[in-house]
């Protein structure tokens, strides 16, 4: 119970939080089998979306890949900004970078916590390179994952 309380009060209900369990599970799903596995109208699931996805809780869909399995090696960088530059600002050009896939302003020594997909070994000091080039980057210090115990972007609502 405490997590429901830490969500926005106003942002979803119950029917909503049981559409997006079922979309997490299956994005491919039909809104038909969503609302027969729920037990309401494919309208309503369809009415639902529509406004979740207005609200920005869906902001889109996609394919999980096993990046390993097809050469990609995970990068996580830790980014210090030099005080007279905007976090946000230099995060975003993080973002811009290709093999950027998240970007986290983060709480600690470091300000940023960008992770990245390079496809092989080699690539990643081209990566860090790129960090190191955006103004108002301070140190940048990175690791190599060598093997993804557990990666699951579905969140428990």
């Amino acid at each position: 119970m405490p997590l429901l309380l830490a969500l926005k009060e106003d942002s979803m209900d119950n029917l909503d939080k049981r559409i997006l369990e079922e979309l997490q599970l299956d994005s491919r799903k039909s809104f038909t089998k969503i609302a027969q596995s729920i037990g309401v109208s494919t309208a309503t699931v369809s009415d639902r979306v529509k406004k979740l996805t207005e609200k920005g809780i869906i902001c889109g869909y996609t394919t999980t890949l096993n990046t390993s399995e097809i050469g990609m090696v995970t990068l996580i960088s830790k980014i210090k900004i030099k005080q007279e530059y905007n976090i946000e600002e230099v995060g975003k050009e993080m973002a811009e970078i290709e093999a950027s896939c998240c970007v986290h302003h983060v709480t600690g020594d470091f300000d940023l916590l960008v992770i990245s997909k390079c496809i092989g070994h080699g690539k990643c000091g081209s990566i860090i390179e790129k960090f190191k080039e955006i103004a108002g980057v301070e140190r940048v210090d990175s690791e190599l994952v060598l093997k993804t115990l557990k990666e699951e972007l579905n969140v428990k609502l």
